[in-house]
This record gives structure tokens, sequence and C-alpha cells, in this order.
């Protein structure tokens, strides 16, 4: 790359172009799963300055990475050798219209940020559980959140959003403008253009009741059994993921986490929802009271500098018998994986699965089973680490969410969604990035003359 088209670029810019050179490259190159080393980072400010970027990218030849919060597992908001587009500067919080609740949100703002922003004016939008996960990715993936069965998923509180396409066009997309991309981004992750604000209706919240229940690991199965019964007889209102905890060595030995979320401030309606989750077992400890819907975001924990996180998820249809069994025996014991069950259901199923490109809906559950590889261990190796601690759900489980995807490879992605919501995703694709300049995410494929 001639470094007077560096300068050219750097000219006609609002925000930074940091370059392998600049003070500020060591510290934007890398995301949470992955050590980059790209060629460029523009800290862009505009829609213009994106505009920009995207044609510099394309006159040059290079990759272009998308970053918000950095926090994907497939690590590809950053690279090596291409041009990573950094949105931290889009972080704004806004509140547009106080009677509809409507918030103007930027993709590089941080959920823990937003949520405290949004305290201000006692409400809350459901998302992702830290604070560092940034609200581009969580959103676009469609956002399994603390007050999902509540409220609906992240996107189903989306109206609007504003991006910038391939070819450099400025679109605001919406049900009624550009409706079958607005439908696309709403599950189908960054493939259609750089989005750079997205329009929310934000949830009164005062407060929420919540926290964790700590069960013994020797309980496991019953435990599990007991909750996921519960869980079937609970009220919308109460959101919860149980964890069957493996151990850290001594200092965190294996458990029972069930986390619990009642999405309202009536401390009398909390405590009668939740109190048959006090009752799964013997409970060693909890912590579960009134608080901010902030504090049920925790910070992110950072894989130490020689592993990487890989895994796996997927959707249970039921949490049947059989599921809970070979759970209970592969999970969540000394030297097995770690399991993260979340209930779904609730206003998350009363969305059609054809409204959005967010699919599984009438799951019952989503299972993650995080695990760790070295972190220069080819992506072969990785996948094959991911799969190996899936396997004894593989035959249960159908899809996946890509917010907690590690593997991007092509197949994974296609299986990932259902048949028919994929070669749509793939249409679409087709007509805004027939090119496929957005290929560093969990990729969808443009398909072959396409229409939608």
């Amino acid at each position: 790359m001639d470094p007077q088209d560096v300068t050219a670029l750097k000219a006609r810019l609002m925000g930074d172009v940091v370059t392998p050179d600049s003070p500020q490259y060591a510290a934007l190159r890398s995301v949470f799963n992955r050590a980059g080393h790209p060629a460029l980072i523009v800290c862009g400010q505009s829609s213009e300055d994106i505009v920009t970027a995207l044609r510099f990218a394309r006159a040059q030849g290079l990759s272009v990475s998308v970053r918000g919060g950095g926090h994907g597992l497939h690590g590809k908001a950053t690279n090596d050798g291409g041009l990573v587009l950094d949105l931290a500067d889009f972080n704004t919080v806004t509140l547009l219209d106080p009677a509809q609740r409507l918030v103007r949100i930027g993709a590089g703002a941080h959920w823990g940020a937003v949520a405290n922003a949004l305290a201000a004016y006692d409400l809350a939008i459901s998302s992702g559980d830290t604070n560092q996960v940034g609200v581009g990715g969580l959103t676009l993936g469609g956002g399994i959140g603390w007050m999902a069965r509540t409220d609906g998923l992240t996107i189903d509180s989306l109206r609007a959003a504003e991006l910038v396409t391939a070819d450099g066009r400025v679109l605001r997309v919406s049900a009624e403008e550009h409706p079958d991309l607005f439908w696309a981004i709403r599950g189908g992750g960054g493939n259609f253009g750089v989005v750079i604000s997205f329009d929310f209706i934000a949830q009164p919240c005062k407060a929420i009741v919540g926290g964790t229940v700590i069960y013994d690991a020797a309980e496991a199965g019953a435990v599990l059994v007991n909750w996921a019964s519960s869980m079937r007889a609970a009220t919308d209102e109460l959101n919860s993921t149980i964890v069957l905890f493996s151990g850290f060595g001594p200092q965190a030995p294996p458990q029972v986490m069930v986390h619990l979320c009642y999405a309202g401030d009536d401390e009398v309606a909390a405590s009668g929802a939740i109190q048959p989750f006090l009752q799964l077992g013997a409970v060693q400890s909890h912590d579960v009271h009134r608080r901010p819907y902030a504090a049920m975001l925790e910070d992110a924990k950072t894989p130490p500098s020689s592993l990487k996180q890989v895994g796996h998820n997927g959707f249970l249809k039921t949490l049947s018998s059989e599921v809970m069994e070979v759970l209970a025996a592969n999970y969540g014991h000394p030297g097995a994986p770690i399991a993260q069950i979340r209930r779904l259901g609730g206003a998350i199923a009363r969305v059609s699965a054809q409204a959005t490109a967010f699919a599984h809906r009438e799951s019952e559950a989503l299972v993650i089973v995080p695990t760790f590889a070295p972190v220069d261990a080819p992506e072969e190796q990785a996948r094959r680490i991911g799969q190996e601690t899936w396997r004894p759900l593989e035959a249960w489980s159908s899809g996946a969410y890509g917010n907690f995807l590690s593997d991007a490879s092509e197949a994974s992605v296609a299986a990932a969604y259902p048949g028919e919501t994929y070669a749509r995703l793939a249409r679409i694709k087709a007509l805004y990035d027939p090119e496929n300049v957005f290929s560093q995410n969990l990729n969808i494929i443009p398909a072959v003359n396409a229409q939608v």
C-alpha cells in the first residue's frame, strides 16, 4: 500500500487512521478472542467516514472487518493485512421521544453504558450478559438477554436502523423502508452493511429482582429437572439460566448456578415467582434481591493469553428427560465441559419464526457449551475441540445462535439457520453485497441470480 494513499485517506476523514506504527495500534488491533494485525484501522466518526473507508478498501483490495464491541467469539472483528472499521465513536444514547420511549443508540456503544444511561429515564432494553458487549453485534445476531422472555429479543424492540451498504449508500431501514433488509439485519449478522445506529422502543423499568442461587454439583441432575419443571410453570416476567459449572481449581469448585431475573420491581410478585427456585435442592447460597437492571450485567472475563474461547451451542425443541440426563451425565463434573442452559419461550415465542432472520423462536432452550483451545491453534483444530465438547448433545439440538458461535466456517454458518431462512438471507445478501465485501463475519454467501 502506497503511504501517499494512506495520507490522502487521512485527509478525507473526520476520524483517525491508525497504522501499525501509530501509538494506538497495540490497543486497537486485537479483539476479545483474537490477536489481529490489520494494515489499517479507521476510527470512523460519521457515515461519510464509513463510506470513504469502504471505497478505499475496495480500491486497495483490502478485506474489511467491522468492530463494534469486539466480543464476537469468531474473532472476525479484526483481521491480518486488511482494514478494520472501528465504530467506538458511534456510542451515543439519545431519547428521541419520551412518550413513545423511542431511543437511538450508536452501534459502537456497549450495553453496560446503555443500561446505565437508560436507567436515568427508568427504561431498559433486554440485552446481553456483560457490560462490554457491543450494541451492534448483539443486536444483529438477535439478542437473547436477561428480559427476553418478558420483552422479547433485542431485535423485537428494534424499529429502525441506519446503515452503509457495500456500494456506499446510506440507508434507513425499517418495516416500511427497505423491509427486506430490515428483516435480514434482525438475526443475519453484519453481512448486509455497516450499521451505525439503531432505534429501539425501550421498556419501563425502575428495577428488577434477580441474582444467583448456588446448589451443590452433586445435586445437578435433580436440580436441573426441578429447574426445567419450575420454568414451565413460571410467569413470563421470570427469566432464568442454569449453569452446570465444572470448576476451575480449588478457588472455583464445581457447582450448579441458577441465574434469575424477574423483570419488574414488585417484590411481592417477584418473591412468589422466585420461591420455587429456592427449593430445587439444598441451597448453598444466594444473592437474589431488588437491584437496578444494569447490575445484572457483569464484566466480561477475558481468556488467559495462552487460550482462546471456542465451543458450540444449539437450540433444544424441548428439555426432555432424555436431554436432561445427557446434560447431567456429560457436563458440570471436574474435567468435563461447562454447560449453560438458557430458558426461552415467553415473548420470544409470540413472534412468528418468519418475522425476522432469527428463526428459532419455538425452541424451549438454548444450550451453550464453552471450552478453550490454544491461542495459536489452527481453525480446524479449534473446530474439532468445540465439536467434541458438543457431541453428546448433537442428536438433540438444531441450529445455533451466532452470538455464541466460534466456528465461522461456511458449513457452520449455514447449519445455524433453517434452510429457508438461510436461502432468503443469501438472496438479500446478493442484492446488497453481491461481491461479499462484508465477508469478515459469520458469512452468508451471496446467492446466484437472487430475487427476494
